[in-house]
């Protein structure tokens, strides 16, 4: 008898074959839904005009997100990991000098606010009011993020290396002073400034640490 011959392609039992260009597909979408619920809101974005922006059809949001809160979901879930990624990158080495650790964690945060300005624009159009969405958005991601930051400026203030903020206003006032400037791309523009000059990103972050954690030992 002779051995049958396996098409490469086919999956394995038990398993499914990873469609690629599905996948392309589904990243598109997410990059298109980004830029339009930072323009237009949830209420406000259209599934249509994703759908075009990304090349796709709109009955594809369907196959792939079943709904648009899904797709904001999935939107919200890649920016808010690409802000963790950024802050961890910038914290690596960081791990026993309290304050380094937060001057890292700002820099970090400011770096995100200045390439996805989108994320900003997005809480903007969602914090505004109560909704399902926001709910989610604390269960899932704000609410999480801010307990190690609570916890980190409470030994600083504890040490005297941090500014007299309390913890209770400090996640408002970190994430405003990071990222309207960047949200705000338009207006700043308008006054003379670049968002995207990287000059100004190095100015900024400086400002914040200088201004959230004063000089460092080296400079007192």
């Amino acid at each position: 008898m002779s051995t049958p011959v396996v098409d490469p392609a086919t999956p394995a039992p038990g398993r499914t074959r990873r469609n690629r260009g599905s996948e392309v597909v589904r990243d598109a979408l997410i990059d298109a839904a980004i830029v339009e619920f930072a323009a237009n809101g949830f209420d406000g974005a259209s599934t249509r005009r994703i759908a075009e922006a990304a090349g796709a059809h709109q009955s594809q949001i369907k196959y792939h997100f079943d709904t648009k809160n899904e797709l904001w979901k999935r939107c919200l879930d890649r920016m808010i990991g690409e802000l963790e990624a950024a802050i961890a990158a910038a914290t690596d080495g960081h791990r026993d000098d309290p304050r380094a650790l937060v001057e890292a964690s700002i820099r970090g945060l400011v770096e995100l606010a200045a390439r996805r300005p989108e994320l900003s624009r997005i809480m903007m159009h969602e914090a505004t009011s109560d909704s399902e969405r926001l709910a989610w958005l604390f269960e899932t991601h704000t609410g999480r993020l801010r307990a190690p930051l609570d916890r980190r400026w409470g030994r600083l203030r504890e040490r005297g290396d941090a500014a007299p903020i309390g913890s209770d206003v400090l996640y408002h006032t970190l994430i405003g002073a990071a990222s309207l400037l960047y949200a705000n791309a338009p207006e700043a523009r308008l006054m003379g400034v670049d968002p995207a000059d990287p000059a100004v990103f190095e100015r900024h972050a400086d400002a914040l640490v200088a201004l959230f954690l004063g000089p460092g030992s080296d400079d007192r």
